[in-house]
């Protein structure tokens, strides 16, 4: 399945954020939950192998978005062939975007991709969240594979890849975690921190932090204590 997601939110009257560009197709809804934050609903099961997704965020100068979703993403397996799911974000940013979505499940047997690109004039401000768990209760781990690159005014800050999973290069016992999450943020510079199985990083102008186990509570526990929670948009 195709999916394309549009969201565009521009500086309006009186200071306040506006949404004049708000649409999807496939299988996600996007619905606007607050003065400045809008939600993706899932329309259909899945992503199944195969299904291709596409966000496109533009945050005007000015303007401040906040994207969730209402539920946890379950990648599954292709039903024919072992074609990967595939998600990309694409941010064009010169006011503030946080994206927080739900945790991404990778069910046994299945390959979901997701990529971040957030392009951000001098000024703005980003802050992105990836909660991930490889497999369901009691079943084998899928694969997972993120990729994240930031630029600010034509500027690299990061550009890393993650790859979990059966069949990942570096995922082998005893480095073989099955919960994940990281943090970028641009806006607020963090010094260097590290905790159990976690470690925030200095970017130009920011920070980035992860930490990975074996339970995704207990994962996203030492993120936020990390300070690398990120911040709200209402």
């Amino acid at each position: 399945m195709i999916t394309r997601v549009e969201v565009v939110a521009r500086l309006g009257p009186g200071g306040r954020t506006v949404l004049p560009v708000v649409r999807a197709s496939g299988q996600l809804a996007v619905r606007r939950t607050g003065p400045a934050s809008v939600h993706l609903v899932a329309t259909a099961f899945g992503p199944l192998g195969g299904d291709d997704a596409e966000i496109r965020l533009v945050v005007e100068e000015g303007a401040r978005l906040g994207v969730h979703s209402v539920a946890a993403a379950v990648a599954l397996p292709a039903r024919q062939g072992g074609a990967p799911s595939v998600q990309r974000v694409h941010a064009t940013v010169a006011g503030t975007l946080v994206l927080a979505p739900e945790p991404t499940v990778v069910a046994a047997r299945a390959h979901h991709r997701a990529e971040l690109t957030a392009e951000l004039a001098a000024g703005a401000t980003l802050a992105a969240t990836d909660h991930v768990l490889l497999g369901r209760s009691g079943e084998e781990p899928g694969r997972w594979t993120g990729t994240t690159r930031v630029e600010q005014a034509g500027r690299p800050l990061l550009h890393t890849t993650v790859a979990l999973g059966p069949g990942a290069p570096g995922w082998l016992p005893p480095v073989a975690p099955r919960a994940w999450a990281a943090t970028v943020s641009v806006g607020a510079r963090l010094p260097v921190a590290t905790g159990q199985d976690a470690v925030r990083l200095p970017l130009e102008g920011g920070w980035s932090a992860t930490a990975w186990g074996s339970e995704l509570h207990r994962v996203v526990q030492a993120l936020e204590a990390l300070g690398g929670a990120g911040e709200e948009v209402a």
